[in-house]
This record gives C-alpha cells, structure tokens and sequence, in this order.
C-alpha cells in the first residue's frame, strides 16, 4: 500500500544526494505504514460500543462492552481465528435488550497484552473468570464458539460460581473432545486435520503465516452457507480477520490456544445450564451426546435458522434474540 508517488524529476537529478533522499523517505514512509498495519488500532472498529481494558492477574485484557452495569453481564468469547468484533453486529441488540455486554480479546489477540508465555486452558479460565468480577458481577451467561467454547466450558467447570449460564458453539468441554475424537474418529476427520498442524514445536510456528490466514477463511466458508459468501459481511469478516492475523506477536497465541480444543484441565462437572448449538450431522450428534454426560443441570442442544454454526455472524439478529431468550431463563 503507498499513498504517495516518488518521481524522479530533473531538479532532483541536479541535486546531489537528493535521489538518496527521496528514497530514504519512500523507505521511512513504507515503514511507518506497515508499522500501522501491524498495530492492534487496526481492529479499534467503531459502533455501539466502547473499547476498553480490564487488568487482571497481570495482564490487560481488551474488550468492546456496551450496556448498563447494573444488568446482567453476557460475556462474549471467540474462537482462535477470530476476535471481539466476531460479535460486532451481536453487541448492539442485547444491550438494547436489557444486558451488559463484553465481547473479550483474548491474552494475545488483537488490543489484548501478547506475553510470550500462558496460553492453556487454566490460565484462559482463570483471567476470563476475574474479567467478570473486574466489569463489577458475580457472574455471568458466557458464550462461546470454537476455542472459545472450549474457553467456557472450563470456567463453567473450575469456576461455577461465575457462571450463570452456557451457550456453547462449535466445540464441547475439552476433554469429552478429546475422548469423541478418539473413540470415534471417523467422525471427526475435520477436527483431526485442523488440530495436526498445531501440534508441531514451536519453532515452527512463523512458517505457517500463510497457513493460518487460509486456516481463518476455511473455518468461515465450512460454517456458513453459500449464500452468506456472496454478501458483503463475508467479504468484511475475512478482511477483518486478515488484518488481525498481521498484528505483530499474534502468530504464537493462535497456535497455542487451537490446541485448547482438546486441552487438558481437570475433570469436573458443570452444573449450569448449557445450551448447545449443533447441526444435523453425524459428527455433532455424537458430541452432543457426549457433552450432556458432562452436566448435571439443564442441558439443551438448539439450532438458529440460516445460522449454520457461525450465526453471530451470518444471523446476528437470530443469535442475539436466542441469546437474551436463554439468558432470561437463568437471571
């Protein structure tokens, strides 16, 4: 990307060490427009939200949060592709419908802190459940897709004293993860070829760059419908997604919390109630059977029309009213 054009006039060939300059300037302004490229501010996205940070067991947390803080809190959790503004068009609509909303960046993701080291489950758990008592609740209804759900689960399990509710998108409690995909593996061939990559050492991680930006788009074209491709939301999510994945110090964070699908963390029921998005495949009826022996409370598998399995993005309207009609029942 260049905004300016610099020519090599006449006058500039006359002068003596005016090309070096010119050069050195197109240089510097390149540098500086990467240099914008990468920052965090590229996702600061405008609309019924604020930005904010929350500090909590030494880290910065950034979140997008709309609503009273004296209603109950939704907190919003995204997979390891995506980011806060996964939610953008989800935000709005449940405030407007009586709760305090926070869709969560999670440690190394977009305007969060990106420490070199703490990404598993525990540490996700634990700061996801001080971010709640940091916006000033008790609890709240978590929502969570992908990795984000596994994110969920684990608080709803270590931590049920701040969970009030679930609704779990595209991924079950970690370790029944683990035990479906390994009792029932040719269901789960989709799930074992994303999960391969991320399980290769460390110092690996810069090649897959591009492996990881193609990684994102696949996950939204195999979770939404055709006709969702062809708008132009499709067109600004993958950019969106793009831009996010350039951020400086990223690569490592989404490597590591892919691997939260099937993370380990200990063995505890959950007692909340959960509501459970899933599809009639094969695969999410074998999950879904999985994930009710987890709970010991009200345990529902939903489906939201035109949503697929990423209706917070393709169906934001249809999410957010599922959304406040589960969190009624459990406030």
């Amino acid at each position: 990307m260049a905004f300016f054009s610099f020519s090599t006039s006449p006058l500039t060939r006359l002068i003596p060490g005016s090309r070096s300059k010119a050069t050195g300037a197109k240089r510097r302004l390149s540098s500086t427009i990467a240099s914008i490229e990468r920052s965090p501010g590229i996702i600061a996205l405008d609309g019924p939200f604020t930005h904010d940070h929350v500090s909590v067991r030494g880290i910065r947390l950034h979140l997008a949060e709309a609503g009273s803080p004296t209603k109950p809190l939704v907190l919003l959790i995204h997979g390891a592709f995506g980011g806060w503004y996964d939610y953008r068009e989800v935000i709005g609509p449940l405030a407007d419908a009586g709760f305090h909303v926070a869709a969560i960046d999670l440690r190394g993701y977009g305007m969060s802190d990106k420490p070199p080291t703490g990404y598993d489950l525990r540490h996700a758990a634990g700061e996801l459940s001080s971010v709640i008592a940091a916006l000033g609740h008790d609890d709240a209804l978590l929502v969570g897709s992908d990795t984000g759900a596994s994110i969920a689960w684990a608080i709803a399990s270590m931590y049920p004293e701040r969970v009030r509710g679930l609704i779990s998108l595209g991924a079950i409690h970690p370790l029944d993860m683990r035990r479906a995909i390994r009792r029932k593996p040719h269901l789960h061939v989709s799930d074992l070829s994303r999960l391969a990559p991320f399980r290769l050492p460390s110092f690996l991680h810069n090649l897959f760059h591009f492996g990881i930006t193609s990684e994102a788009r696949r996950e939204i074209v195999n979770n939404t419908s055709s006709s969702y491709q062809r708008s132009n939301a499709f067109t600004e999510t993958v950019l969106l997604r793009k831009k996010a994945l350039s951020i400086d110090h990223t690569i490592t964070p989404i490597i590591r919390t892919n691997r939260y699908l099937v993370g380990s963390i200990p063995s505890k029921t959950v007692s909340a109630p959960v509501w459970l998005l899933r599809t009639n495949t094969r695969r999410w009826e074998h999950l879904a059977n999985t994930a009710r022996t987890r709970t010991t409370g009200p345990f529902t598998t939903i489906a939201i029309p035109g949503g697929y399995e990423l209706p917070y993005l393709e169906n934001p309207s249809e999410f957010a009213a599922t959304i406040a009609e589960f969190a009624r029942t459990t406030f």
